[in-house]
């Protein structure tokens, strides 16, 4: 087995760590088996997009600026036809399935099925690319395009329980995402194509480029963690019933309070939920550490994601050793993989697990 191939099944670690973030986030989570559906339609839209993409490319491969060729690249074969099928598989699918019955699901699903794309092409990325770009991958791509499928999530779940507005939510839906990955991927793919032997020489793409994609990046992400962090609140203002509770929890997410939240009435200004609404007696929440949460999530997925790929790596080269790397012995392989491979690997999904308790309040 070659060392792509290790690094090939180490790229899953990020999209399954975010997955669990989204799901853990939901007060109701969501099916198992509809989010693994959704997760596996998100992996087969890669087909679709490239059927898209490589003629687009085609007709753009005479274009020699290479911010003009990055910005075309980034839009039309990349934002344009991913964001698209992500779409079609949230509004088609999932918005349709009986388990998408409130606005928070809208953001698990979004997220789930651009993860599963993710995954597939973190996969290719990283074969080809090895550790170094597996974990730039682990911290900033996988984790964008979990932030825009969430956000993609949320206005459909809008355009659900809010039918008056279900074109305009809609829209939003797709041209969200759409510019903020577009806007992600231009000055990558710019600064790629101006290292390109036959690019322009008079156009070279200014490393203060890259300030655009870290922007799109942090906006979205802030954007994300705000809505989580609101549509969680009303879910548990929904389950407790509790006013006082419920007006507490929503000023603190910046939503606003009904003056009534008494009987059924739900705690904001529409009725989405088709489901029954069940007491907690112990609402979690009210104790949240946002900012410790989100740090310990950001250690575990690095250490998880590195503990893999380490771990696997460390198993390539006792089961095929080759002149550049020597058999280890059992005692060597064991040391080394306790230390190099497994400990990062647990202290990374225990760092992950204590970040979302953090930020859930427990």
């Amino acid at each position: 087995m070659p060392v792509a191939q290790v690094l090939m099944v180490s790229a899953i670690v990020p999209s399954l760590l975010l997955v669990w973030y989204f799901r853990a986030r939901d007060v109701f989570p969501e099916p198992s088996r509809v989010l693994w559906a959704t997760f596996g339609l998100g992996v087969l839209t890669v087909i679709p997009v490239l059927m898209v993409a490589l003629p687009v490319m085609s007709a753009i491969e005479g274009v020699t600026d290479p911010i003009t060729l990055g910005f075309l690249k980034a839009f039309l074969t990349a934002a344009g036809p991913e964001e698209l099928f992500k779409f079609a598989v949230v509004t088609l699918y999932c918005a349709r399935h009986e388990a998408f019955d409130e606005p928070m699901d809208g953001v698990v699903y979004g997220a789930t099925a651009s993860l599963g794309f993710a995954t597939l092409e973190n996969i290719l990325y990283v074969s080809s690319g090895g550790i170094g770009v597996a974990i730039m991958r682990a911290l900033l791509a996988v984790p964008g395009h979990a932030m825009m499928g969430a956000l993609m999530g949320y206005f459909v779940g809008q355009a659900k329980f809010r039918p008056a507005e279900r074109t305009k939510l809609l829209a939003l839906g797709y041209f969200v995402p759409f510019v903020l990955h577009g806007l992600y991927d231009w000055p990558l793919l710019s600064m790629k194509e101006s290292a390109t032997p036959g690019a322009s020489a008079q156009s070279e793409t200014p490393a203060l480029f890259l300030l655009v994609t870290f922007a799109a990046f942090a906006f979205g992400w802030v954007w994300t963690l705000r809505v989580v962090r609101r549509l969680r609140a009303q879910q548990i203002a929904w389950a407790t019933h509790n006013p006082a509770h419920a007006h507490a929890l929503l000023a603190s997410a910046g939503a606003a309070a009904p003056k009534e939240l008494t009987g059924p009435t739900p705690p904001f200004a529409y009725s989405p939920y088709t489901v029954a609404p069940h007491y907690n007696a112990a609402p979690q929440g009210a104790q949240s550490q946002p900012v410790l949460g989100a740090l310990l999530l950001v250690v575990g997925i690095l250490l998880a994601a590195v503990g893999g790929f380490v771990s696997l790596g460390l198993a390539l080269v006792f089961v095929q050793p080759t002149a550049a790397t020597p058999a280890f012995g059992a005692t060597e392989l064991v040391t080394a993989l306790a230390l190099g491979g497994l400990a990062p690997l647990v202290l990374g999904v225990t760092s992950f697990a204590f970040g979302i308790k953090k930020l859930n309040g427990r």
